[in-house]
């Protein structure tokens, strides 16, 4: 099953502006080279902001972030919690949830449908550690 990520307003605005004002002011200055570098550079950074989504299928957790891929094996997965953390992470908002798996590893991630995502990866392995405010209202 696949869950698209939240995109905050503010995340949304910042992309397309810098995408959309990065290949516009060039233009304008008849700038063609320019133009075009802006216009590979506003695709690589879009492509970010369409392709961010997290698929759960079998055992596995495959995160997409534009072209940057990564794998969480459900397994694996020691806790799950709320996280507001601003660090680099396959994620269009700030409301995020911190998955640790492995020994060191930690992502986070923002579905959209938050509570679904949980469901299903409690439905594959109920005995994840999961923060209480994450829980379905149903288990609660």
């Amino acid at each position: 099953m696949y869950f698209p990520s939240i995109r905050d307003k503010w995340i949304t605005g910042v992309v397309w502006s810098v995408s959309l004002l990065g290949i516009l002011f060039p233009l304008l200055k008849g700038q063609v080279v320019t133009t075009l570098i802006m216009l590979g550079l506003s695709g690589f950074l879009l492509w970010f902001w369409f392709r961010t989504g997290y698929k759960i299928e079998e055992n596995k957790i495959k995160i997409y972030y534009g072209p940057i891929r990564q794998t969480v094996h459900i397994p694996e997965i020691k806790l799950i919690m709320i996280s507001k953390m601003p660090i680099n992470s396959p994620a269009l908002s700030f409301k995020r949830i911190q998955i640790s798996c492995g020994k060191y590893d930690v992502v986070a991630v923002s579905p959209q449908d938050r509570e679904k995502f949980i469901s299903t990866l409690l439905d594959i392995r109920p005995e994840i550690p999961i923060d209480e405010q994450l829980l379905p209202r149903k288990t609660r």
